[in-house]
């Protein structure tokens, strides 16, 4: 046999042999498709879990107030650009991922996509919800983590009815058929609704100015005689949908500041003004203020080292001069200072609704203020006190409802979500005499000339008149410049004739209050003037 035929037969043989294992694997490959292409089974998509929704007092939503589109993407799409393109950035991010490894999965679209089927529902929260630090926000699971969410789990989640996709798919992961359906694990199938005291207009007008005017602090508005909260805004704002990039912000936006605690400075003086009226002193004795006063070797001084010459209690408010406030105080009103104080909750914990509520701050124990350096400091605003936005709030409405003092409230119930009847009721309007009519009416009318004479005229509404009284606490802080750390208040009450609301603003790091916070009370009364004369 030549060396040529030899080089023929055993290619022709090399190839024969490649030809039967070729269709070896040919016979393999396509048995195991048959039996993957047999081996269907059930798999579902969640479209939306329908939490109970959280609404303000007049049932408008505050959660789920808008739309999102969600569509089920497959590995067989043929419009994978355009689903693409209307994919949210996060969904963008696993859609690689997952066509790649050919899973299928529910994703949500930025706007709907031609041709494709497309679920509406509605988004737990919109880009800027308002009143987001109140409320709070769920996790990726549905469970709530943070403010009334939280509070409300397990109501809001019974409450829930989840729509589901129920699919068959076969063994190449190709959807053969889709049924839309939905489960509850609400055993009386009631949907319930999750209604606060909160007014969405309020609550509004409140964020855009802290918005614009706040970078860290609070604002609370609370109507003066039911003790509900109508606006509690808390700056910075975070996006509930990006909860990552909150926890790496500065000025932690994810912390409801209305309900931390804070030093109070002047704010305080009306309370310790009202203890004065009540141990019988006179508000029109005279006080020679020569901007400072030594108590046991230690010198006080007023802001700015001023000195306000002949003032009475009225005018010390006014101008807010600490030495008449320490010189008033040192005289055996420790005891005073206690049982005031501790009437109105300071250094206690206030709960707002179930569970939800304040930080205690701090008050001194009376072994304390027995201290007379410590006492002339609580005097004026300074020393061991801390306190809460809504503590301000709440102690600063007694003398707008006449020495009454109203429990500060967040949430009116459960209510069923179709024919609004309540299921729970959780407001409570628990009220208790503080001090002696009289005495409100006295400090009410002083707290008028504060706003009508004092803080350079800056807190003065518009339209009709109102009482209230700044703040301008040292922190003990200071700043990279080696500047102090200043928190500026304003607390007070509109209109001044018939209290509706009392506002609080508060300002971390807010300079001095006149120029910061003053104005921003102004600016609330202006607006809420055209709510009241509806």
């Amino acid at each position: 046999m030549t060396e040529k035929r030899l080089v023929v037969i055993v290619v022709l043989f090399t190839a024969f042999a490649f030809m039967i294992e070729l269709n070896m694997v040919h016979i393999n490959v396509s048995g195991r498709y048959v039996e993957r292409a047999g081996s269907q089974q059930n798999r579902e998509y969640i479209i939306d879990d329908d939490r109970g929704i959280i609404t303000d007092a007049d049932f408008n939503r505050i959660t789920n107030s808008t739309e999102k589109y969600k569509t089920l993407v497959t590995a067989y799409d043929e419009d994978m650009q355009q689903v693409f393109n209307a994919l949210t950035e996060t969904e963008k991010k696993k859609f690689s991922d997952n066509v790649q490894s050919g899973i299928n999965f529910m994703a949500q679209l930025e706007y709907p996509v031609d041709g494709r089927k497309i679920y509406r529902i509605s988004q737990r929260y919109s880009g800027f919800n308002i009143a987001q630090h109140l409320v709070g926000y769920v996790d990726t699971e549905g469970n709530g983590v943070s403010g009334l969410e939280q509070v409300f789990d397990e109501e809001l989640k019974k409450a829930s009815t989840i729509r589901y996709l129920d699919t068959e798919i076969n063994g190449y992961g190709q959807i053969v058929s889709a049924q839309l359906k939905e489960k509850t694990d609400n055993p009386d199938g009631v949907p319930v609704l999750l209604s606060l005291t909160i007014d969405n207009t309020i609550q509004r007008i409140c964020e855009g100015l802290a918005k614009e005017y706040i970078p860290n602090g609070a604002i609370v508005v609370m109507e003066s005689n039911t003790g509900e909260i109508k606006a509690m805004v808390s700056t910075p704002f975070y996006s509930a949908n990006n909860i990552p990039q909150a926890m790496s912000s500065e000025n932690s936006p994810l912390v409801n500041k209305a309900l931390q605690s804070y030093e109070a400075g002047s704010v305080i003086k009306p309370l310790w003004s009202a203890v004065l009226l009540e141990n019988g002193y006179n508000p029109d004795k005279i006080y020679n203020c020569t901007g400072k006063i030594k108590v046991n070797d230690h010198e006080y001084h007023c802001a700015n080292n001023t000195a306000h010459g002949e003032v009475d209690m009225e005018k010390a408010l006014t101008v807010s001069c600490n030495c008449y406030f320490i010189n008033s105080h040192i005289n055996n009103k420790a005891f005073s200072f206690y049982q005031m104080a501790k009437n109105l909750s300071f250094g206690e914990k206030i709960l707002l609704t179930r569970e939800y509520g304040t930080k205690a701050g701090y008050f001194p124990a009376i072994e304390e203020l027995e201290n007379l350096g410590q006492l002339s400091s609580i005097s004026f605003g300074q020393g061991k006190m801390l306190l809460t936005p809504v503590h301000v709030t709440a102690y600063m409405n007694m003398f707008a409802t006449g020495g009454i003092y109203i429990s500060p409230q967040i949430a009116r119930g459960i209510y069923n979500a179709d024919t609004k009847e309540v299921i729970t009721n959780l407001y409570s309007c628990n009220e208790k005499r503080i001090i002696d009519e009289n005495t409100a009416d006295m400090v009410k009318n002083m707290l008028k000339s504060v706003v009508e004479d004092g803080a350079m005229g800056r807190a003065k509404p518009g339209n009709l008149s109102a009482g209230g009284k700044t703040g301008t606490a040292q922190t003990g802080r200071y700043n990279e410049n080696g500047e102090e750390i200043l928190t500026a208040w304003f607390c007070g009450f509109y209109p001044y004739d018939n209290p509706k609301y009392t506002i609080c603003i508060t300002m971390y790091n807010g300079g001095e209050s006149t120029r910061t916070a003053a104005p921003i009370f102004k600016k609330i009364c202006d607006s809420l003037y055209y709510i009241i004369k509806e």
